[in-house]
């Protein structure tokens, strides 16, 4: 008779605990001391089998912290990042539980110029760090001129109408965005704030755009690579044709 390898078995006994609740979503697993313990295996073959759970999304990592259930959103209709809001919130695997926001206004440069269509024009960079608890787990910067800003009478002053603008209103405006996910190439030294520990940055960069087909505003959205994780409905070519 076949046997399924003991990290598997180790694998469906975690996740059989997490749909019965005894590990609820968002809740810390007990220490991979006490898990190899009481499942009476290796912490490799444990290691693996979490690593398999991690892979599915059922559990995510934190380092220096521990193993916790993800909180998922079965309960709620679906909605993907091929809805035209901010994508940061359903490409993260920890909840956001506050919000820094700060803006800069800039003297216009070659780059800006050439993707607005204008010339030597100011622009401003609009902030967003997310946070779940003390440590940042993401960031979106925002580039946009000021006349976009005052087309919405956004106080920057003002945190929530800040997040509400960046988040929803903008995209008020937008026609259609295009976003391409790619790893950073950025040091993770270099940014202001310091992010939840990881190897390296997934990065997100939304072109949105008008009616018109000039860009609206450039976002980049810099998430910890342990702590991404995003979905995307995908249809038949056929559909989209028609």
């Amino acid at each position: 008779m076949h046997h399924s390898p003991k990290y598997v078995q180790i694998y469906n006994q975690i996740l059989k605990m997490i749909k019965q609740m005894q590990f609820p979503p968002g809740s810390k697993l007990p220490s991979e001391e006490v898990l190899s313990s009481e499942f009476n295996v290796s912490r490799v073959t444990l290691r693996t089998a979490l690593s398999l759970l991690k892979e599915d999304g059922v559990i995510q990592s934190i380092h220096g912290q521990g193993h916790f259930v993800v909180q998922t959103n079965e309960d709620i209709d679906y909605q993907g990042i091929e809805v035209l809001e901010s994508p940061v919130s359903k490409s993260l695997n920890l909840k956001i539980t506050d919000r820094e926001v700060y803006y800069h206004d800039n003297k216009g440069s070659e780059f800006t110029d050439k993707i607005f269509g204008v010339n030597d024009a100011n622009y401003l960079t609009l902030n967003i760090w997310y946070k779940n608890q003390d440590q940042n787990i993401a960031n979106n910067l925002s580039i946009l001129l000021p006349e976009t800003v005052k087309e919405f009478g956004v106080d920057l002053s003002n945190k929530d109408q800040f997040v509400q603008f960046l988040e929803k209103d903008i995209y008020k405006k937008v026609v259609n965005s295009r976003l391409t996910i790619t790893i950073s190439d950025r040091p993770i030294n270099t940014f202001k704030r310091k992010f939840a520990p990881t190897h390296s940055l997934i990065l997100m960069t939304e072109d949105l755009y008008g009616a018109n087909g000039l860009m609206i505003a450039q976002n980049k959205y810099y998430i910890p690579s342990t702590l991404f994780r995003t979905t995307l409905m995908r249809y038949p070519g056929e559909l989209v044709r028609n």
